[in-house]
């Protein structure tokens, strides 16, 4: 598996596949492989998958963890064309990407959700009424994110809840953006940012949250949303990745346009309602838990490569 840093599954896929080695480019390992997955269609982790599995003659298979084609420069679109026309399956991780692969001309896709919650971990701890009107926002600091969404939407809120909070977590290329943009809004007192942290004190952190905020552009999952749905709570979110669908509109989420004054009004509604948060934040984890919980998730994804690789070895080859 060649990718920017492993998957979180990658323990246990060792189950299904046996031996699993992850490699972050330029440290490959070139040997024998059965299988090289590269986890983007990108010159960092697509080109030297392909490269490696032409070296090992090996099926060479190719992830697409969201929807950014159309974000790319013309060069990083040839040249992910160029890879996936070479893979002998692509993942991707959600419907909308599957139908734009298709529309791209590209037969060989395979749906397979990358989202993998562990309820022993990621469960709910506190009821909606015992906690503050914190609002959360939890992942990497970068364009794709919405995050001048996220702060002018937060400035709203700030302006007519003055006991609303919030808190970001995640490290990025835009930290530093994140704290200016704190400063000439006036919101550094009312805003905590962190860096990533422990998994323990992220269960912590989505107990404590009223609700979750997602002002993504573009996404897979996102991962996130899922793990605070399992602790019980409900977010307000563009219709990005596989949010969409898999949970509905005002039954397990809010969902907004890209347009501040939306976003604050429906995360006002959430802070201001502690039975409308328990209800969305309880249908949430009902069906998170129902689609996500971790054995099966991880299960499925192995179990579809597995296959995918017999069917590539022929019936012969199988027997």
């Amino acid at each position: 598996m060649v990718g920017k840093t492993p998957s979180i599954a990658l323990e246990d896929l060792r189950r299904y596949w046996g031996e699993v080695i992850f490699a972050r480019p330029p440290r490959l390992k070139p040997g024998k492989y059965d299988l090289v997955i590269a986890q983007e269609p990108t010159i960092r982790s697509g080109l030297p998958a392909y490269l490696m599995a032409k070296q090992a003659g090996a099926p060479f298979f190719c992830e697409v963890h969201a929807n950014y084609f159309e974000h790319m420069t013309v060069s990083q679109r040839m040249l992910a064309y160029w890879i996936l026309r070479r893979a002998d399956l692509v993942r991707a991780v959600n419907s909308t990407i599957e139908k734009q692969l298709r529309r791209m001309g590209f037969r060989n896709v395979l749906r397979i959700p990358a989202i993998y919650i562990k309820p022993e971990l990621f469960k709910r701890l506190k009821a909606q009424k015992e906690r503050r009107p914190l609002v959360l926002f939890v992942g990497r600091l970068s364009k794709e994110k919405g995050l001048d969404l996220l702060l002018e939407s937060f400035r709203l809120i700030a302006d007519r809840m003055p006991e609303a909070t919030l808190c970001i977590v995640g490290r990025g290329e835009m930290k530093e953006w994140v704290r200016g943009m704190l400063s000439s809004l006036g919101l550094e007192r009312r805003v905590q940012v962190l860096n990533w942290v422990p998994q323990h004190e992220l269960v912590r952190l989505y107990n404590d949250a009223a609700v979750l905020v997602c002002t993504s552009l573009y996404e897979g999952g996102p991962r996130v949303v899922f793990e605070a749905a399992a602790c019980g709570t409900p977010a307000v979110s563009t219709r990005v990745g596989i949010v969409p669908e898999v949970f509905r509109d005002g039954v397990e989420v809010l969902f907004v346009e890209r347009r501040a004054e939306e976003v604050a009004a429906a995360v006002i509604e959430l802070l201001r309602d502690a039975d409308l948060r328990e209800r969305l934040g309880e249908a949430a984890r009902m069906r998170t838990l129902s689609l996500f919980s971790w054995d099966e998730a991880v299960r499925r994804y192995a179990m579809a490569y597995l296959e995918a690789l017999a069917d590539l070895r022929g019936p012969r080859r199988r027997a």
